[in-house]
């Protein structure tokens, strides 16, 4: 009988790939909490969200921005500000999502062209959702000071 000789393939995942993974599904959580929460602003019995400003019990006049409103939750105001953070806010998530789903998809295969370009794609994708998550983290504040000065 004829020895035989077996070749194995052994493949390696540099941690770098993981910790993206990781990032990603941190975004992920950290994107939700963000377009969640009611405490963007934050005044004395008044917070404000993306979505929904909220006034307390007991509040005192005035209210920021001239509100009327009696105690409780409501849509958020309609300013134009607000609306391009939320839709930029939304943005990031969606393409972070996607960006991390490709890098796993990138971590599970096994052909090395096929990992090759689902981690270029999901890098290209994390790079929209860093400049979306910029423009809105530098719109926002910047649109409220102004209207402070109004």
């Amino acid at each position: 009988m004829a020895p035989t000789t077996t070749i194995e393939t052994v493949t390696i995942t540099r941690p770098l790939k993981v910790i993206a993974f990781i990032c990603g599904v941190i975004v992920i959580i950290l994107m939700i909490l963000a377009l969640t929460s009611t405490d963007w602003l934050m005044a004395e019995s008044w917070r404000q969200g993306l979505f929904v400003h909220c006034i307390e019990e007991g509040y005192e006049l005035p209210l920021p921005f001239n509100l009327q409103d009696p105690a409780g939750c409501y849509p958020s105001r309609d300013v134009a500000y607000i609306k391009a953070t939320a839709a930029l806010c939304i943005i990031t998530l969606v393409t972070d999502a996607l960006a991390t789903f490709l890098t796993g998809l990138g971590l599970r295969t096994q052909d090395h062209n096929l990992k090759y370009k689902f981690y270029r794609v999901a890098v290209l994708i994390m790079m929209v959702a860093l400049i979306s998550l910029l423009i809105a983290v530098i719109l926002y504040p910047i649109c409220f000071a102004a209207e402070l000065n109004i």
